[in-house]
C-alpha cells in the first residue's frame, strides 16, 4: 500500500498532465482543430508548435507530458535519502530543461536563465521581477518532496525543502503558500488514506502560519528573506498571513463544488457537474489572464476536485482538462497527485516514459520507508566543474561519438521533429528512461568536459526515441514494480562516486584542486559553502582541518590587502 499510494499519484499526475496539456491556453476553437473534431477523454496525438514565433509544428504523440511532469521529474532526480539537493535542481535541472521544456512559466523560465550565470545561488535568484512571481510553476513540481517523506503528514524537514524548491523560481507568497498548502493536502492524504474533510481544510491552512519563523530560522531562507523584504518594502510575516488568509476565503466556493460536484458524479449527471465547476472557476477567478495561474486560486481548485471525484478519478479530471481558458493541465495534474494517492486504480491509459516515471516513485517511495544507506541516487556532474550551457541549443551535443544531453544523460541516437534555419528539434530517450523533445543545433559539436553527463550507475538504458513507441504494457510494467525490492541487495549497489554521501572515511579528494576551483570563483560565500560541504561528504576529518585553515589564511590575507592603504 505504501508503495502503491506513491506510485498511482505519480502515474495518475502524469496523465492528467498529458490530458490537460492539449488543451492548456487555447480557445475553443483552437481545441477543437487540435482534437480534428475528436473529444478530450483521454490523452491523444495532437500538433503544437515548439520554439515559438521562428519555431516548428511538430505532432506528440499521445500520453506527451507538459513541463509540469518535466521538472516534477527534475526535482524527484534531485532528491537524495538525505533529502533535496538544491545546487544540483538549480544549477544543472533547471538550465538544463530549458533545452527541452515543453511549456512553461515566465517565471520559471526566467529563473532557469538567470540561475545558470556564473555566482547565483539558489536563494539568491533575482531575476527582473521575481517577488511578483506568485504562480503555480512551483505547486506543481513539489509532489515528489511528499513522496519521498517518512512522515508526509507532519511539519517536517521535507516542507522545508518544499519552500527551498520554491524559492529558487518564485518569490511571492501566493507561490510559497500555494505549494507549501499543496505539498501538505497530499501528506494527509498519504498518511489518511483519504481526502481531508473542509474543516481539516482549516487545520492545515492554520499550520502554514509558522513558516516564516521556520523561514527566518534557515541559514539561506533567512538571507533569501531579508532580501525579499528590502525589494518587497514590507515584511514577508504580513504578506504571508495576508496569503494564507486569501486561501481560507477561497474554502467556501471549493466546499461547495465538492459537496454539488460529487453529488453529480454519483447520480452520473456529467452537465450538472460541468455547471458546478464552471461556478467554481468563475468565483475563483480561474480564467482571469490575471490569477489564472495563481498559485493560491489553482491549488484550491485541485483540492476541490480531488475531494469531489476521489472515487471517480477519470471523469473530474475530464472535467477539469476540458474547462478552456484556465491552467487545465496544472489543475488537472495538482487534483490528480491527490485522488491518486488514495485510489487503487491505475489511469486507464499508458503516459509516455510509464516506466521510468513508475521506477522514480518507487524509488521515492522506498526514501520515504526510511531504507536510505541502500538506496541508489541519480547521478550528476560534480558542480566543482560543471559550467550550464549558454544557450538552450547548446545543451545538446557529442560524447565520444554519441548525443547527449548536458549534465543528465546520453542517447543512442535522435529522431528528428522538425528544422528551423540552423536549428533542429529531435525526439530522444535519455539512458536513464526519459524522453525528451529537444532543440539543438543542426550540426552537433562535442559537449565540454564541464558539461558532459556523469556516467550512469543505475537503472537500466531505453534505446527507442519515439514516446508512441516505447510504453510497455501496464501488466508488464506491473509485474516488475511488484516484485521490485524496497532495497538494492549489496552486490548491485553503486560504488561509492563522486555524488555519494559516505558515512565515514574518505577518498581521493584533492584538496589542492578545490582550492583553485574557489579562488576562480572569487571565494563566494556560495562557493565556499559547496566546497565544505563536499569535503564533509567525501573527505577525511584532515582534508577538512586543511582546507579551512588555508582558505581562512586566504581570505585574512585578501581582507588586508583591500583595506591597506599605500
Amino acid at each position: 500500500m505504501h508503495i502503491q499510494q506513491r506510485l498511482h499519484s505519480a502515474l495518475w499526475a502524469a496523465w492528467a498532465d498529458a490530458l490537460g496539456f492539449i488543451s492548456e491556453l487555447i480557445d475553443e476553437a483552437g481545441l477543437r482543430r487540435r482534437l480534428a473534431g475528436g473529444t478530450l477523454q483521454h490523452p491523444v496525438e495532437w500538433k503544437r508548435r515548439i520554439g515559438g514565433k521562428f519555431g516548428v509544428t511538430v505532432p506528440l504523440p499521445a500520453g506527451t507530458y507538459s513541463d509540469d511532469t518535466q521538472l516534477r521529474l527534475a526535482v524527484g532526480r534531485a532528491i537524495r535519502p538525505s533529502g533535496f539537493d538544491p545546487e544540483v535542481f538549480s544549477k544543472i535541472e533547471l538550465p538544463v530543461w530549458t533545452s527541452y521544456s515543453l511549456g512553461g512559466g515566465k517565471a520559471s523560465k526566467a529563473a532557469a536563465s538567470h540561475i545558470a550565470g556564473t555566482g547565483v545561488p539558489w536563494f539568491g535568484n533575482f531575476y527582473k521581477g521575481w517577488t511578483d512571481a506568485g504562480g503555480n510553476g512551483a505547486a506543481m513540481r513539489v509532489q515528489p518532496h511528499i513522496w519521498a517523506a517518512q512522515e508526509p503528514s507532519r511539519v517536517g524537514s521535507h516542507l522545508l525543502d518544499v519552500l527551498i524548491d520554491a524559492v529558487i523560481t518564485h518569490g511571492h507568497p501566493r507561490a510559497l503558500v500555494g505549494a507549501l498548502f499543496h505539498a501538505m493536502t497530499l501528506g494527509f492524504m498519504l498518511d489518511r488514506g483519504r481526502t481531508p474533510h473542509p474543516v481539516e481544510w482549516v487545520s492545515i491552512a492554520d499550520e502554514m502560519h509558522q513558516f516564516p519563523s521556520i523561514i527566518r530560522q534557515h541559514a539561506e531562507l533567512s538571507l533569501w528573506c531579508s532580501a525579499w523584504e528590502r525589494s518587497a518594502e514590507k515584511t514577508l510575516d504580513a504578506a504571508w498571513e495576508a496569503t494564507v488568509l486569501e486561501v481560507i476565503e477561497m474554502f467556501n466556493a471549493a466546499e461547495e463544488f465538492a459537496h454539488s460536484g460529487n453529488t453529480a458524479l454519483q447520480e452520473e449527471d456529467f452537465e450538472s457537474l460541468r455547471t458546478a465547476y464552471e461556478l467554481l472557476i468563475e468565483k475563483l477567478d480561474l480564467r482571469s489572464p490575471a490569477t489564472r495561474g495563481s498559485g493560491t486560486n489553482t491549488v484550491v481548485a485541485a483540492l476541490a476536485l480531488a475531494v469531489a471525484g476521489s472515487s471517480h478519478p477519470i471523469s473530474i479530471l475530464q472535467i477539469a482538462a476540458q474547462a478552456v481558458g484556465t491552467d487545465t493541465d496544472t489543475i488537472a495534474t495538482m487534483a490528480a497527485a491527490l485522488v491518486g494517492s488514495v485510489t487503487n486504480d491505475e489511469p486507464p491509459s499508458n503516459v509516455a516514459d510509464y516506466k521510468y516515471i513508475a521506477t522514480e516513485a518507487v524509488r521515492l517511495a522506498a526514501i520515504s520507508a526510511g531504507n536510505r544507506e541502500h538506496m541508489e541516487n541519480f547521478t550528476y556532474p560534480d558542480l566543482l566543474h560543471w559550467e550550464a550551457p549558454r544557450t538552450q541549443a547548446g545543451a545538446v551535443g557529442l560524447v565520444e561519438g554519441k548525443p547527449a544531453l548536458a549534465g543528465l544523460g546520453l542517447s543512442d541516437s535522435l529522431t528528428l521533429a522538425g528544422t528551423a534555419q540552423s536549428f533542429s528539434w529531435s525526439w530522444t530517450t535519455l539512458n536513464f528512461g526519459q524522453t525528451v523533445l529537444a532543440k539543438h543545433r543542426t550540426v552537433l559539436d562535442e559537449l565540454p568536459a564541464t558539461q558532459c553527463p556523469a556516467p550512469l550507475q543505475r537503472g537500466t538504458v531505453h534505446k527507442e526515441s519515439n514516446p508512441a513507441q516505447s510504453e510497455p504494457k501496464h501488466s508488464m510494467v506491473q509485474q516488475e514494480i511488484e516484485l521490485m525490492p524496497v532495497t538494492t541487495p549489496p552486490e548491485h549497489r553503486e560504488p561509492a562516486g563522486p555524488n555519494r554521501r559516505r558515512p565515514s572515511g574518505g577518498q581521493d579528494l584533492d584538496v589542492d584542486a578545490m582550492l583553485e576551483w574557489l579562488r576562480a570563483q572569487g571565494r563566494t560565500d556560495q562557493a565556499i559553502g559547496y566546497a565544505v560541504r563536499r569535503i564533509a561528504e567525501l573527505g577525511t576529518t584532515e582534508q577538512m582541518i586543511a582546507f579551512t585553515a588555508t582558505i581562512q589564511a586566504e581570505i585574512r590575507l585578501h581582507a588586508g590587502q583591500t583595506h591597506r592603504t599605500f
